[in-house]
């Protein structure tokens, strides 16, 4: 995939959730898509960034989301996706796909405090997090995100979930959506019922599966549906929920043997086919982990600025696994660099062509070398 394109859909991603400034600016988009590019490639912050490159500052770059909010950075994101939809559709062949949904911690370090940072440190040090739930294609090779959205402390996850499978119909033909033990939720359930979807949701191992599972016999698939009540907006509804238990099931002769409890509208007759397309969901969890290479670090706790630098992040990886899929593949990290390295090239070359008078660029940078 050319560099272009690649430099297109970041510098519109931008230009969309950006404060307008005038004419003088001595920064252009593409300062700031470099700014950021190198900060994840270093996994560093924005401010180091700036002495490496002489460019705008974190605060520069921050500053430009005044005027942002989360609606215009999640709008952003999806028309981004749009403009990549004949790929995705050109990949994907128009097949029925598996959708993932999974949340993701990011750490914050420092006193806990407002709605959008969760009592919960998801690495040692930390205090608390910044949450995302996220929406992804989990098609074999295929894995594109196709939204994330913060999630406030006690936010309704349906409503979240619901959102996101609005935005993920526009792209592709759900086949089926699939859910960690996180969101087993008799409210989510009934959503999803409303809503006229396939899914699949690991459910928790309460006393009633406990009981039956040591009644089952190993590699016994076993059905059993229920009547259950839950609790909304101070009201009571009722859900009609089926649920699959797989006892002691090794889906290879060397692997290892679990208990299987998922919650589904879908039907099989062998139990290979429940577990396999639950283990498609693992793919989402792989994307993240693959993201933690190329993070922008900061410690703010502005949820605007976390949220568009995870939303950031979230299109650079869906750009690298284009460029996978359409030319030579290759590692996240060294995508970055390639593109950051070809950034850099393209500003100095134009920089070195301006007449001296004309050289904003160079001068403007000088002066925040010296501030800082």
């Amino acid at each position: 995939m050319a560099r272009h394109h690649i430099d297109k859909w970041l510098k519109s991603f931008l230009k969309q959730i950006f404060f307008v400034v005038g004419r003088n600016s001595p920064y252009k988009l593409e300062d700031f898509v470099t700014v950021l590019l190198d900060a994840a490639e270093h996994e560093d912050f924005t401010n180091n960034t700036c002495n490496r490159l002489e460019g705008p500052t974190g605060e520069t770059v921050f500053s430009r989301l005044k005027e942002a909010d989360f609606d215009k950075i999640s709008k952003a994101f999806t028309n981004e996706l749009t403009n990549m939809l004949h790929l995705i559709k050109r990949l994907l062949r128009n097949r029925k796909v598996a959708l993932a949904f999974d949340t993701t911690d990011e750490p914050y370090y420092g006193k806990l405090e407002g709605l959008w940072i969760h009592p919960h440190g998801p690495v040692r040090g930390s205090t608390g997090c910044f949450r995302f739930i996220s929406v992804s294609i989990v098609d074999r090779e295929h894995k594109f995100l196709l939204g994330s959205l913060p999630v406030r402390v006690g936010a309704n996850v349906v409503k979240l979930v619901s959102e996101l499978i609005r935005t993920a119909k526009q792209f592709v033909k759900p086949e089926a959506f699939l859910f960690d033990r996180g969101f087993d939720s008799y409210e989510l359930v009934a959503e999803l019922q409303k809503l006229g979807v396939k899914y699949q949701l690991l459910w928790k191992k309460t006393g009633w599966t406990t009981k039956l599972l040591k009644k089952m016999k190993r590699g016994q698939i076993r059905e059993a549906s229920f009547t259950r009540k839950y609790s909304r907006n101070k009201s009571t509804f009722k859900v009609k929920i089926r649920f699959v238990l797989i006892k002691k099931y090794k889906r290879y002769g060397k692997g290892r043997a679990y208990d299987w409890v998922f919650c589904t509208n879908t039907r099989h007759k062998f139990p290979h086919y429940y577990v396999d397309k639950y283990r498609k969901r693992w793919g989402i969890e792989t994307a993240f982990r693959v993201l933690d290479n190329v993070t922008i670090k900061t410690t703010t706790k502005n949820e605007v600025i976390r949220y568009f630098i995870n939303a950031f992040c979230c299109l650079v990886y869906n750009l690298w696994k284009l460029n996978n899929l359409l030319s030579t593949p290759s590692s996240l990290k060294n995508f970055v660099c390639k593109v950051t390295a070809e950034l850099k090239l393209s500003i100095h070359s134009e920089a070195a062509t301006k007449p001296p008078d004309t050289a904003e660029f160079s001068r403007s940078t000088s002066v925040c070398t010296a501030s800082n």
